[in-house]
């Protein structure tokens, strides 16, 4: 039987097929001229060019919110400018676009204006939309959950981000989370970029070409840790009475050390979580991390005990080699510890692919190797997104992945195998994202062209639920119109969901079913019966008139047309205009994947 996700499909393809056979209006019909200095691939790509055309769209009504560090600390002079070269919508812009940008909030600080980049790859795709802009006061949970209300307040349609909270929780929603739902529930389709915590093993290493940017399990499996290992964490705490360490091996064996290498010069975070609730941890866990290098050895425990997370950091910069690490994960020994999943995640700080390889890189039924998505960007409410390369079609390994699980905050627990869909980056703005071109990498540049994407589909059928158009815009993504670096023996929804956004298809998916076309009914003519002489009376004793002989069953009259053939006809002659007319109506990068800087 097929399945409803197949089913959609297969009447979505139906759906464009006619669509495809149909004659736009000289409106839909009317070229765009696009007025940006430098057009921007990703209209094309994502095939938002011919939903232009077809449907006649290009995202007027329709509002999108973008939140990141801020928008236009440079001056508004610069501002003005990209307005009068086309980049943004304001008065002076060269297409005719005069409603500027709305910000609602904005950060005083010095800061990138990655959200003024953003809003020009919005512009490009659906120059119509109005567009606002919201800056987060603070970098945690708190300050994001202050810009998503204040665009659902200002009336935002759609809301895309491009930022990470800094006290993000693996599986718990937090504020920003709640924030999300708010926004949801409110009519708003919610976008946010994957992250760009993803990397791939490098060459040279067993795991080279695998997910190695974060570890998880579904439960914690005590064993003994090292004898030194065992000391460090005994000696760290006068209250800490005994330990044990989580077997990292996924297998028949035991291992008590995760082990990390890192690229010469390079480190990394390695943030360890667990699933308990914040304000309720009753199983206190630490990380030992120790320099096989250098014999250093160190057991960190949580700043805050009410808060299962511990952030530590591998280091080998000022290294010419690579850097060999031993990743412990310690228990405190008490009668309330239990076993709950834990996870490591390695989001870059100085550079990024600082991890070179893992000990442990194949995911297992109760392992998965390279998960990275987390936060709100990993909330089931979230349409997360990653990136492909406008340039090559290849999904950027920088692209952060599943699964992630969320147990506390939502009504039941979730799991989300990783981004929702794909967008596209390596696009041309008006700042200098990379340092010498000015081009934009990263999920940060990929979100806002599938919000765009949305616009189209919310100005083509206003009122559409957010449901319907996260439907829409994930059924009809194409899992076939890019290359994945990843191995074929992973599975892909892990990196890119269900593929890439194809706004014709999304449009095409939101738009009413052609209403079912009502049959005149064909008048069925009865023959007038001819008139028959009355003969002459024959004389005859007591004469009886004989009765006029009724026409059989089912007859009209004596034409020979049975009713039943007669609605035959009706009916195949409904079926044939039915037909007739339904087929007439019928985060960004620097430079290339190994400088990928910024928050998302």
């Amino acid at each position: 039987m097929p399945s409803p996700t197949s089913s959609r499909r297969a009447a979505l393809i139906a759906l464009i097929a006619l669509v495809g056979l149909s004659v736009p209006t000289t409106a839909q019909a009317a070229a765009r001229t696009d007025c940006r200095p430098v057009p921007t691939p990703a209209a094309d790509i994502l095939r938002a060019s011919d939903a232009w055309s077809t449907f006649g769209v290009d995202g007027s009504g329709v509002r999108v919110g973008v939140i990141s560090d801020s928008f236009g600390t440079a001056g508004e002079d610069v501002v003005a400018a990209d307005v009068a070269a086309g980049w943004l919508p304001g008065p002076g812009n060269p297409c005719g676009w005069t409603t500027p940008t709305r910000v609602v909030l904005d950060n005083s600080t010095s800061a990138s204006d990655e959200g003024r980049a953003m809003a020009q790859l919005v512009h490009g795709i659906a120059p119509g939309a109005e567009l606002m802009f919201a800056a987060p006061p603070t970098s945690d949970n708190a300050g994001l959950a202050v810009a998503i209300d204040a665009l659902r307040d200002a009336g935002a349609d759609i809301i895309v981000d491009d930022l990470a909270a800094d006290d993000d929780l693996a599986y718990e929603r937090l504020a920003a989370g709640y924030a999300v739902q708010r926004a949801v529930d409110a009519g708003v389709l919610y976008v946010s970029a994957a992250g760009n915590f993803g990397r791939p093993g490098a060459e040279g290493y067993p795991s080279a070409g695998y997910p190695v940017s974060g570890w998880s399990s579904t439960r914690y499996r005590p064993m003994p840790c090292a004898a030194d290992v065992e000391q460090s964490a005994l000696a760290s705490a006068p209250e800490i009475t005994a330990v044990d360490c989580m077997d990292v091996d996924p297998g028949p064996g035991s291992d008590p050390g995760l082990g990390v290498t890192l690229l010469p010069g390079f480190a990394t975070l390695s943030n360890l979580h667990w699933a308990q609730k914040a304000g309720s941890v009753t199983t206190h866990l630490g990380l030992g991390v120790k320099n096989l290098s250098t014999g250093e050895l160190k057991v960190v425990w949580a700043s805050d005990p009410e808060r299962p997370l511990v952030p530590s950091a591998l280091s080998g910069l000022g290294s010419a080699d690579p850097t060999e690490w031993e990743v412990s994960i310690v228990r405190r020994v008490t009668p309330e510890a239990s076993t709950p999943a834990v996870s490591i995640v390695m989001p870059n700080v100085v550079r990024f692919l600082a991890v070179a390889a893992l000990e442990y890189f194949h995911s297992t039924e109760t392992d998965d190797i390279g998960a990275s998505l987390i936060g709100h960007e990993a909330d089931p409410a979230t349409l997360a997104v990653a990136a492909v390369n406008a340039s090559d079609l290849t999904l950027g390994t920088y692209s952060s992945a599943g699964p992630a699980t969320t147990l506390f905050g939502v009504p039941t627990a979730t799991t989300v195998p990783g981004p929702a869909l794909a967008g596209v980056d390596g696009l041309p703005v008006s700042l200098p994202m990379d340092g010498e071109q000015n081009l934009f990498f990263g999920t940060s540049a990929a979100a806002p062209t599938v919000a765009a994407v949305a616009a189209l589909a919310v100005q083509a059928a206003p009122g559409t639920t957010p449901a319907a158009l996260r439907a829409a815009l994930v059924d009809g993504a194409r899992a076939d119109a890019f290359a994945s670096p990843w191995p074929s023996t992973l599975e892909a929804s892990r990196f890119s969901g269900a593929g890439l956004t194809d706004a014709v298809a999304t449009v095409a998916a939101v738009l009413p079913p052609a209403p079912t076309p009502t049959p005149t009914p064909v008048p069925t003519s009865v023959p007038t019966p001819t008139s028959v002489p009355t003969p002459t009376a024959v004389p005859a004793p007591d004469p009886t008139a004989a009765p006029a002989a009724a026409p059989p069953p089912g007859r009209l009259a004596e034409s020979g047309t049975s009713i039943d053939g007669v609605a035959l006809g009706a009916g195949v002659l409904s079926l044939i205009a039915g037909l007739v007319v339904v087929r007439a109506r019928r985060r960004r990068r620097n430079g290339s994947d190994a400088a990928v800087t910024g928050r998302r």
